[in-house]
């Protein structure tokens, strides 16, 4: 309540404190869901060993029992949102503040860009969060930025340099992929929380310092490379600090850096995207899995590719995401750990990116460095696909979205690269068929709805399907 009201009262003193031509806008928007969980029990051997629900006692439970879950909610959100200029003080500011943790959302989600700087004709000094301009464009939604302190330069009109001075990374949250994420949790959680006795915590959220580097360059066709260094410490379930090391120095050396190096060309009906990925680091874990103690080096690369075509009123892409995968020994210890991944998770289809969220490698989510191998907050290496069929006719839109993900093999001695070999890969796939039409006027107004369907194996037992409605209106 307090926060409602500092929020209206903040909205209030804009709308009468600023000028016209400066004015802040304000949006409304409203989104509501309905989820059929079915679980099944089936006579089929089980194709997918190592795979579950979830990483909990609850993924057993769930698979042996039978039932139906019948989910549904709302909620709404009040966003702020301007771009505009005064002298040489810049700002692009975007929030939304939501119905908060009862509907299993963070009180509030900033845009892809949102701070205040102060701009000349080279130069943009900021703070808040800023998109990172070189980041992979194979994906049609994906998304990177940090949130701190910020500098651009731009030496000429084909070339931008950026620095991040800091960045407190937490995942690089967005609303657009995030609203669908937590309310499986609230289906499956209770049962969870009873066996171990305990409530679980629905918006756990951890910052840790990133510096970014990166840069762009070209018009039409162009070059972008970026580098970035994060301190992992204990952040996530898989890492572990050494208390005297982090008394001493805040951090006990677990870090990770990673890269990416990108060529662009965006023609009139034709845009092409490829960039190669690296990550290195270290992982002080106190896993059995491992085959040095205390310690996995992490080093790995992943490749993203994409293509769009647009001819007319429809548009149609194809997205690729292949990372390379853990080293293991003979004995299934892992000797290097592979790719690990940044930023919101890059496709865009409801289970896929968020009721599931499965990252197509080691991730680095909200929630810290996570690697595993789960349908439910899965990290697990392997090949991502998504295609888009979109078709416009004035205000009206129709996207037909499919996605596609197929992991490597759990077991066996591995040499830990990137494999294009149909035997290296699980004999199943995770695929997803996404439907949305949308009546969007300009950015003032949007009303829509979807209807999704999950494809998982037979042997798993679980079928589910998935629709929202969703609405946005700017005043």
């Amino acid at each position: 309540m307090k926060l409602t009201r500092g929020f209206l009262f903040f909205v209030f003193s804009l709308l009468i404190g600023v000028s016209p031509l400066y004015a802040v806008g304000v949006e409304v928007g409203i989104l509501g869901y309905e989820l059929f969980l079915k679980e099944v029990k089936t006579q089929k051997p089980n194709e997918i060993p190592g795979w579950d629900l979830g990483l909990g006692r609850m993924g057993q439970n769930f698979q042996n029992s039978s039932y139906l879950n019948r989910v549904s909610n709302e909620s709404m959100f009040v966003g702020l949102k301007d771009k505009n200029k005064k002298d040489k003080i810049v700002w692009d500011l975007e929030i939304k503040l939501t119905t908060g943790r009862e509907t299993g959302l963070n009180p509030f989600y900033l845009g892809k860009n949102h701070f205040l700087g102060y701009e000349t004709s080279k130069f943009l000094f900021g703070i808040g969060r800023r998109e990172h301009l070189f980041r992979p464009k194979a994906f049609q939604t994906g998304y990177d930025g940090g949130e701190g302190a910020f500098i651009e330069f731009l030496p000429s009109s084909h070339l931008t340099l950026q620095f991040f001075l800091w960045d407190r990374y937490s995942g690089a949250v967005l609303f657009e992929k995030d609203r669908f994420h937590s309310f499986l949790p609230d289906v499956l959680g209770e049962e969870e929380s009873k066996l171990e006795g305990s409530q679980p915590n629905k918006n756990k959220r951890s910052h840790h310092r990133r510096h970014s580097f990166g840069l762009v360059y070209g018009e039409y066709f162009t070059l972008r490379l970026g580098l970035q260094y994060l301190e992992l410490g204990n952040f996530g379930r898989n890492t572990r600090d050494s208390p005297r090391e982090t008394k001493a120095s805040g951090a006990d050396g677990d870090s990770l850096v990673t890269g990416n190096l990108g060529l662009g060309m965006d023609l009139e009906i034709l845009n092409l995207q490829f960039d190669f990925l690296w990550a290195k680091g270290n992982d002080r874990t106190s896993s059995k899995m491992a085959a040095k103690p205390n310690s996995i080096p992490i080093s790995g690369e992943a490749l993203q590719m994409g293509a769009e075509l647009r001819f007319g009123d429809f548009l149609f892409r194809s997205s690729h995401f292949l990372s390379d995968r853990e080293e293991r020994n003979t004995k299934n210890q892992i000797i290097r750990d592979g790719f690990v991944f940044l930023g919101a998770h890059p496709a865009q289809t409801p289970y896929l990116s968020q009721i599931f969220r499965i990252f197509p490698s080691a991730a680095v989510t909200e929630s810290g460095f996570e690697r595993n191998f789960a349908l439910k907050e899965g990290r697990c290496f392997g090949y991502l696909t998504e295609l888009v069929l979109q078709f416009t006719y004035g205000e009206f839109v129709a996207k037909l979205v499919g996605s596609y993900f197929l992991p490597y093999k759990l077991s066996g001695q591995t040499d830990g690269r990137i494999s294009f070999q149909k035997r290296d890969f699980e004999v199943f796939f995770i695929g997803e068929g996404l439907l949305e039409l949308s009546f969007k006027e300009e950015s003032s107004f949007e009303l829509g709805l979807g209807f999704s369907n999950l494809f998982l194996p037979e042997s798993m037992g679980i079928k589910s399907n998935f629709g929202y409605v969703f609405g946005r209106l700017q005043i």
